[in-house]
């Protein structure tokens, strides 16, 4: 007969709560088991393979092209979160511009073709516009020698005043109202005028000078000389042929061309191509006036030009001819005198 275990401990209720502990203080604890007391053999589970079963092959759903995009309705919005129906992306940093060839580069050769050809048509620009302007300033001259000798002649409607009713004409020279503020205000001392404020021709020497001069048969206009060369003198005497200020000058000399006459010789230039220029001899009137009063103090009708020298550079109107000068040495010659007197 086997032994009997001490029976086994209440099991748990099935739903997984405790029981109540039990409120009698005396109950007595429980029994403990025997030394020679076993566990019961508890059974082991039967392990069962599982069944394997191949799984059912469904054919696929064949492809249907998806159905064609249709805008969305008026007043359609997308839903929060969404960009608005309107949105086009933005081009940002990562996406590059469709890539573009390089431009060739010029060899070495072409772009010293192209410089040499610029200059070219820069020079030739450059000579056009010159030609131009003398065609230009020729066809002016012209065209006042032409109204000078092919205007009509005009006669006076009324009879010529008696003697008695004649108004007296001023003669000798006029005062200027403005005062010499350049050289070229002093050419008109040439013409006729003179400047009251200007320094009288009186005092110590040296009197300063200034020289205008007219070596032109096409071109007609006063030039200024800017200085007159002397020999080796003094600084306070080569300075009054010097006129840095033309308010101080007190003497102005005058320099007309009056005649030309054979060719004395010819000049021969190289640029822009090379040509023999001939030379004529010209004659010119000489005077000399007080600017403050104008005096005439010379007059020296026919002074042949001695200077014959060919000059390295030279404007010509069409059909004119280089002329002889009056050189500064004559010039010094005829006006040393007045410029030097004390």
């Amino acid at each position: 007969m086997e032994e009997q275990g001490p029976p086994a401990p209440d099991q748990p209720p099935a739903d997984g709560t405790q029981p109540p502990p039990t409120t009698d203080a005396l109950a007595p604890p429980p029994a403990q088991p025997g030394p020679q007391w076993h566990r019961p053999p508890v059974g082991q589970p039967q392990w069962q393979q599982p069944q394997w079963q191949q799984p059912q092959w469904q054919q696929p759903v064949p492809w249907q092209p998806p159905p064609a995009w249709q805008p969305p309705p008026p007043g359609w919005q997308p839903p929060p979160g969404y960009p608005p129906a309107n949105w086009e992306p933005q081009v940002t940093g990562d996406q590059l511009p469709p890539f573009t060839a390089p431009a060739a580069k010029l060899k070495p050769w072409a772009i010293v073709l192209i410089i040499v050809l610029g200059v070219l048509l820069a020079t030739a620009g450059y000579v056009f516009y010159i030609y131009r302007v003398v065609d230009s300033t020729t066809k002016q001259v012209a065209a006042l020698d032409d109204d000078r000798w092919t205007a009509p002649r005009t006669w006076p409607t009324e009879a010529p005043p008696t003697p008695q009713e004649s108004t007296p004409v001023e003669t000798g020279p006029r005062a200027s109202t403005y005062p010499v503020r350049e050289a070229e205000d002093l050419g008109r001392v040439c013409d006729g005028w003179y400047y009251p404020q200007s320094p009288k021709f009186t005092g110590k020497a040296p009197h300063q000078i200034s020289v205008g001069v007219i070596d032109s048969t096409a071109l007609p206009s006063r030039r200024m000389m800017s200085s007159v060369s002397v020999p080796d003198l003094k600084e306070s005497i080569w300075r009054a042929w010097i006129p840095s200020d033309p308010a101080k000058t007190q003497l102005v000399g005058c320099v007309d061309l009056v005649s030309t006459g054979g060719t004395v010789k010819s000049c021969k230039f190289d640029d822009p191509e090379p040509e023999k220029i001939a030379m004529k001899k010209a004659v010119y009137r000489v005077r000399l006036f007080e600017a403050a009063t104008g005096r005439q103090l010379l007059d020296k009708a026919k002074v042949n030009g001695e200077d014959e020298d060919c000059p390295s550079l030279v404007y010509l109107m069409d059909g004119e001819s280089m002329l002889s000068k009056v050189g500064d040495r004559q010039l010094y010659e005829f006006y040393r005198p007045y410029v030097m007197k004390k």
